[in-house]
């Protein structure tokens, strides 16, 4: 029965990861109407003003808003009950608000009977909007947003709509699609180029289903920041018109075709965006950011687009739904996993970050943040309701959208001033990892080219205990696992770990060690306490660090509790049935392995140019560590 239960548990696995790609098949709409609406206008939220509405089931635009967004103005006539509406050149219309007409002049153009009034605001179907010239107006159903873009924003950001593309499709004849996004215009000249993309999300239409736009807010901060920052709508990629799409193919057509325009309208060439770009962009700098399924993609686009010559990728709640095609970029990479992510639920970034430290030939840095309390819409406005995938329990603990997206904006452009400016990810060279970061809580892992001292990988290193036992387990999310109810995030098959557990104080584990680690600056471990074993009482651990060289002399450093990697994880053992078996058992709460860095100058009266052995120390009644490596660099 083993085996069928792992059939079972790949099914489900995989089952997660597609479940972004399966909410991208067109016809697909949910209801949002009990959720929040949002007026954008040229991308931005509108300020201090009505939002649209849904009535029996339908929604309803604030008439004045949305004109006056795009230039008109709009004034009263109490005697007729008519509101007149003129636009910037001088065109007049009425909508007579008793009787729902709209004219021009003596003409009717159209009968909206939908038409409400409420609180001293008169709304309108989107149908009655679409009928007045001089501004483009859109209802998105699939990110509950009415988008209006004008001739002459106010701030940075511009949507675009550079007319009609085409796909190469290798069954048939190109596919059309619209090659629309938002881009945001820096001050001064020669600014790094951000490209953004959005995930699978459900569709009706790639053309009118906006999820770039949920990226604008982050657009507009990175132009005032002093980059060009461009979010392309990407939903062709998703989306089944004109046949199933094949992978992220889609996807770097896109972005190959758009970066193509962008640098004739950078070169000079006018018509092309709805603003001037001329010598905005420097395309010698340019950083990839991906949500969902992007954020597996923009490792294929800077892999198959090296013309682009990408400096750093930042992906966000990736999932992986497919392998990877080729060899991954070898350009400082940071990777956001949200706690509660019930879209991509095995929060897949895990493993991207292990295949990118497991990579021998790279050279880049690399980091992975788990962001306590984030979920996978927060990153985005154009996901309005909470994720659909989660449970009531983590949705009631996620954090405020607003907070995320603020942690999200502050991290982007810290990761890219590190990026350009010294070619590393932001905590590349921190001797001290944070565990609280723009007023939200994280855990990180770290890794930078280093010296390894251990791994678990392998199994095969030679180790003596006192007063502990020491097991090679696999922490895995199949009937494989060895692990017992410690839950990674990143849906491993195989993860090599070492676990480490005593029952009484002072308990040790020594790991032979013939080293000169007179060239480094730190000594790193990448560990976690086992939350879910019942010997850590529920109680952070401390961990004693003594390094021992070829004459015996020993030097310690203190790793106290309250260290990230060593607090306990509230949570609870889950069983999970098995047919005529023993139940396969996880912790509620995933426990991501955090790093640990000490510098080596805090080794005292030890000589560092011949270590011979590492040697932890466990000072409490009793406790349960996991250990990955440790490493010097």
């Amino acid at each position: 029965m083993k085996r069928s239960w792992r059939k079972l548990i790949a099914a489900g696995l995989a089952s997660a990861m597609l479940c972004s790609a399966a909410a991208g098949a067109s016809g697909n709409l949910p209801n949002l109407s009990a959720y929040p609406t949002t007026l954008l206008v040229d991308g931005m939220p509108a300020k201090d003003s009505p939002l649209p509405y849904y009535q029996d089931g339908e929604v309803l635009i604030p008439l004045r808003a949305v004109l006056e967004s795009g230039g008109f103005t709009v004034t009263w006539d109490a005697q007729t009950a008519t509101a007149v509406l003129t636009s910037a050149d001088g065109q007049t219309y009425s909508v007579d608000t008793a009787r729902g007409v709209l004219s021009a002049g003596a003409e009717q153009l159209w009968q909206d009977e939908r038409l409400t009034v409420k609180d001293g605001t008169t709304y309108t179907s989107p149908e009655l909007l679409e009928q007045i010239p001089g501004l483009t107006f859109q209802w998105d159903a699939a990110t509950n947003a009415a988008i209006v873009t004008t001739p002459q924003p106010e701030g940075r950001t511009y949507v675009y709509d550079l007319g009609q593309g085409s796909l190469k499709n290798p069954s048939r004849p190109d596919t059309p699609y619209q090659m629309q996004g938002v881009v945001g215009v820096p001050g001064g000249e020669k600014r790094p180029v951000v490209v953004l993309l959005h995930g699978a999300h459900p569709i009706d239409k790639a053309s009118e289903n906006r999820y770039d736009l949920g990226f604008s807010y982050l657009v507009n901060e990175l132009a005032e920041a002093g980059y060009l920052a461009v979010s392309m709508n990407i939903a062709i990629n998703y989306s089944f018109e004109d046949g199933e799409p094949n992978g992220c193919e889609r996807t770097v057509q896109v972005v190959e075709q758009q970066m193509e325009m962008l640098a004739r309208a950078i070169g000079g060439e006018q018509g092309i965006f709805p603003c001037d770009l001329t010598g905005k962009g420097d395309l010698d700098q340019v950083v990839l950011i991906g949500h969902s399924r992007a954020g597996r993609d923009i490792f294929e686009v800077a892999e198959r687009l090296p013309d682009l010559g990408v400096d750093g990728l930042l992906t966000v709640a990736p999932a992986l739904i497919s392998p990877f095609s080729g060899e991954l970029p070898d350009v400082p990479t940071s990777i956001l996993i949200p706690q509660y992510d019930g879209d991509v639920s095995t929060l897949d970034g895990a493993k991207i970050y292990d295949d990118l430290e497991n990579d021998p030939e790279r050279t880049a840095s690399t980091e992975l943040i788990y962001l306590k309390g984030g979920n996978h819409a927060g990153f985005s406005t154009a996901l309005v309701r909470p994720d659909p995938f989660a449970d009531a329990e983590s949705i009631a603990a996620t954090m405020p959208a607003e907070k995320q997206r603020a942690f999200f904006s502050q991290y982007t452009k810290e990761f890219l001033q590190s990026v350009l400016e010294e070619q590393q990810t932001p905590f590349a060279d921190a001797q001290e990892l944070p565990d609280q970061y723009a007023d939200c809580e994280i855990l990180m892992q770290a890794d930078v080219p280093a010296k390894d001292l251990f791994s678990a990988v392998g199994a095969d290193a030679q180790l003596t205990t006192e007063k502990a036992a020491a097991d090679w387990v696999n922490a895995s999310s199949t009937v494989d696992n060895t692990a017992g109810a410690f839950r990674l995030p990143g849906g491993f098959i195989t993860y090599d770990l070492l676990r480490i557990r005593w029952d009484e104080p002072d308990a040790e584990i020594s790991f032979p060690c013939s080293a000169d680690l007179s060239g480094y600056t730190n000594l790193q471990l990448d560990l976690a306490q086992d939350s879910s074993d019942e010997r850590n009482g529920q109680q952070d651990q401390q961990v004693v660090v003594m390094l021992q060289d070829a004459r015996g002399n020993r030097a310690a450093v203190t790793l106290p509790a309250g260290t990230p990697a060593l607090r306990w994880q509230q949570g609870e053992i889950e069983r999970i049935p098995m047919w005529e078996g023993e139940d396969f058992l996880q912790y509620s709460t995933f426990t991501t392995l955090g790093t640990i860095r000490i510098p080596l100058e805090d080794f005292q009266d030890v000589d560092l140019s011949a270590i011979r052995e590492i040697r932890l120390v466990f000072p409490s009644d009793a406790g349960s560590i996991i250990l990955r490596e440790i490493q010097a660099f």
